[in-house]
């Protein structure tokens, strides 16, 4: 007696196919198994307090009034996790002034007409490793990076200047 007959049937009363159905089955029914009864280890690193400053740099003077201490900041163009980068624990009003062009071709701080600068010190909540700091363990934070943050009333760019 042949194991696999004429019309591919083993032991002539199931399809090689079939069989082979069957398996793949299992094994993704395992797959699933094994993958829903794993253990999470990701959430056992303990987050941290992380304090910077941002630099809102020629902001209309309007924009003064609408941002306040204890206002949560968000990234308008960068993915966090859905929660705030943190809370504004401290601002500090700055003569207006704006990077700008001159007519001999060089670029220097001139002063913004009725324009002020802020520099707001927030507090938020993130990881703190030898490769660098991340808010909300997803947005990275560094020195020197340009972000559009906005709060409950304001909309405005910033310069991350320090981290604490």
């Amino acid at each position: 007696m042949k194991i696999i007959d004429n019309n591919g049937r083993l032991f002539g009363k199931v399809s090689v196919i079939d069989v082979l159905a069957v398996l793949v089955v299992l094994v993704l029914a395992a797959a699933l198994y094994v993958k829903s009864h794993q253990q999470i280890t990701g959430t056992s690193v303990d987050s941290q307090a992380i304090t910077y400053q941002a630099l809102a740099q020629g902001l209309p003077g309007y924009l003064e009034e609408n941002i306040h201490v204890g206002d949560m900041v968000y990234d308008l163009n960068y993915e966090s996790g859905g929660r705030p980068l943190g809370e504004i624990t401290d601002i500090q009003v700055l003569p207006g002034s704006q990077l700008t062009a001159f007519t001999d071709g060089t670029y220097g701080l001139a002063q913004v007409e009725e324009g002020v600068n802020l520099l707001l010190t927030i507090r938020g909540e993130g990881l703190v490793t030898d490769r660098g700091y991340s808010l909300n363990r997803v947005y990275d934070l560094g020195v020197n990076s340009a972000r559009t943050y906005c709060s409950k009333y304001a909309q405005f760019d910033v310069t991350v200047t320090h981290i604490f």
